[in-house]
């Protein structure tokens, strides 16, 4: 079958669109935040709570067809009922019980009316049902923002150690400057061991940044469910955000208002549930068996049957109802106030993320433009000082100067990485990716 040129261009946007619409993200991060979901044991109960719902709201519906039961009864009477008269012409009559009673029966029964107490059960079920999807979506979010955290904040640990190893080997090779310089004759041998100091330094802050790189590995393999000791791979660098990042748009209703919206539910079919206890109660039913003493005084076992209706009407409670419903409604009222606050909260945390995000990458820019003065600052006071025109001094602070810039940096594109997960969390946008 042939395709028109307008309706595979169509094909094509519905195909490719929405993976232009969102930005590239890190693979390793992709498949970290699958490995967390699966691994999650919270995540796993959640799913079984799931289940354990929808098994209760097929319960909750299966009150709605008829039931059977069986029993049995089996009795012993010390004194036994005994009836004795004297007839007109039969002459005396005595009618005696058993000690004995035993008999097996089956009841089958239908309600007709319950005032609004099976609906509301199931209505009930339901809305715990969805409560409990609404649950799962929320620790699926904070998961894979917890990943995303981790992960960036040892991509971050990462680039720091980088910048500690730049900074050790610049130091390292003004050592070797002065060094040159001291065996020449050309300085005095103080600013070799002020550059020796400053090259202990640098080791130590090396040692530093790398015992955090591999704690906070160990962190994340924790979230993953890899070993503690594993080398798991992360990205190099931290990669800056595109523009506009902080105008995602997440899904259409977050979950935790759903599950605010749920409570309200909830508190609702309770208030009818409790009300239908207040109602007429009408059912049907049906009970056959064998008993022992039978009808007509039969000393064995007899088959009999009884069908009947059976209607409860209640009258007076003392105003217990009216006092239930009052403390229901005081419940839906208090269920409506928390969905004004979550709605509340999480428009704060979206606007916080949002001017957040923005914020921090206006630092990155600015970040950047210092380090590149500053790595020309370096590169000229290193030149200098070969030269004997500058003090060690000044090359040691353009050094620190260089380091303090990329820090900065590093610092910058963390907390802009840091706020965009925030952002996502609060729009729900992780379950859209």
């Amino acid at each position: 079958m042939k395709l028109s040129p307008v309706l595979l261009n169509l094909l094509l946007l519905v195909t490719v669109g929405p993976v232009i619409a969102q930005p590239a993200e890190d693979s390793l991060l992709v498949r970290y935040r699958r490995m967390a979901l699966d691994y999650d044991d919270d995540l796993k109960a959640a799913a079984k709570r799931i289940e354990a719902c929808a098994e209760l709201e097929r319960a909750a519906r299966a009150e709605r067809i008829p039931t059977l039961s069986a029993g049995g009864d089996f009795r012993y009477t010390g004194n036994p009922l005994e009836y004795s008269t004297e007839l007109p012409v039969v002459g005396p009559l005595t009618l005696e019980g058993r000690h004995w009673r035993y008999g097996v029966s089956a009841t089958l029964s239908q309600p007709l009316y319950t005032g609004g107490r099976i609906s509301g059960a199931i209505r009930m079920a339901e809305s715990e049902t969805r409560m409990s999807e609404s649950q799962h979506q929320l620790l699926r979010s904070e998961l894979c923002y917890r990943i995303d955290v981790q992960y960036w904040t040892v991509v971050a640990r990462r680039e720091r150690m980088a910048v500690a190893e730049e900074y050790l080997r610049a130091v390292a090779d003004l050592e070797r400057i002065v060094r040159e310089r001291v065996e020449a004759g050309l300085c005095d041998r103080q600013e070799l061991l002020t550059v020796e100091v400053r090259h202990n330094e640098a080791r130590y802050r090396l040692l530093q940044v790398r015992s955090d790189f591999e704690t906070g590995r160990m962190a994340l393999n924790a979230l993953i469910g890899e070993p503690l000791e594993a080398e798991t791979p992360v990205s190099g660098f931290l990669p800056e955000i595109g523009s506009g990042a902080s105008e995602i748009s997440g899904a259409a209703l977050h979950p935790e208002i759903r599950l605010a919206q749920e409570r309200i539910d909830r508190e609702m079919n309770s208030l009818r549930i409790n009300d239908a206890k207040y109602k007429p109660q009408l059912q049907l039913a049906a009970n056959g068996g064998y008993f022992a003493p039978g009808y007509d005084f039969r000393p064995d076992l007899s088959p009999n049957w009884t069908l009947y209706a059976q209607l409860s009407v209640p009258i007076f409670q003392g105003g217990k109802r009216h006092r239930e419903r009052r403390a229901a409604e005081y419940r839906i009222g208090m269920a409506a106030d928390d969905l004004h606050r979550v709605e509340t909260q999480l428009d704060l945390e979206i606007r916080t993320a949002r001017t957040a995000l923005d914020e921090a990458q206006k630092r990155v820019v600015l970040a950047a433009s210092s380090l590149a003065k500053a790595h020309e600052n370096e590169r000229r006071a290193t030149e200098k000082y070969a030269e004997g025109t500058i003090s060690i001094s000044e090359v040691i602070d353009a050094q620190l100067y260089r380091q303090t810039a990329q820090e900065n940096l590093v610092a910058a594109k963390t907390a802009a990485k840091i706020h965009h997960a925030e952002l996502l969390k609060a729009t729900d946008a992780y379950r859209l990716r």
